[in-house]
């Protein structure tokens, strides 16, 4: 695979989680929205969001009460930075994340692709006591 392959906007489709048994769940529900950008320059931008998130009881975007924050962040992932190709990895260089700790980290995503679909799985990964693979499923938008 090339990174010029992944170049071009995609749109999620799917997103599992499965644990070491083999259990499986959706995240952000059955109909997750979520936009994935790869550009020609090596840069990559990502958007994931929960099927119904609700609106907070304030024009301020910065504002509102604590907990309807706490859900807004907790229902929605964002992360933009560099990305390359490695074999059948593609890898994100992390300049912003909504999730701070990311910032300057590398995540690598494991890619199954196709001309017109996108499945990026992450590595296993402990997530309290269990252990998770993220399945992204993605079809090309543009």
């Amino acid at each position: 695979m090339m990174a010029s392959d992944l170049v071009g906007r995609w749109q999620l489709t799917a997103w599992t989680a499965t644990d070491e048994t083999g259990a499986v769940t959706t995240p952000f529900g059955e109909n997750p929205q979520g936009s994935l950008i790869y550009t020609p320059g090596g840069w990559m931008s990502g958007h994931l969001a929960a099927t119904d998130r609700h609106n907070l009881s304030t024009p301020n975007a910065l504002g509102g009460p604590e907990s309807e924050r706490a859900q807004a962040y907790s229902s929605y992932v964002a992360y933009s930075g560099e990305y390359r190709v490695e074999a059948d990895t593609v890898i994100h260089l992390l300049h912003m994340s909504l999730f701070p700790n990311w910032v300057g980290t590398e995540q690598r995503r494991f890619v199954d692709l196709s001309p017109t679909n996108l499945i990026l799985r992450t590595p296993p990964t402990p997530i309290g006591s269990r252990t998770l693979v993220n399945s992204l499923h993605w079809t090309r938008a543009e």
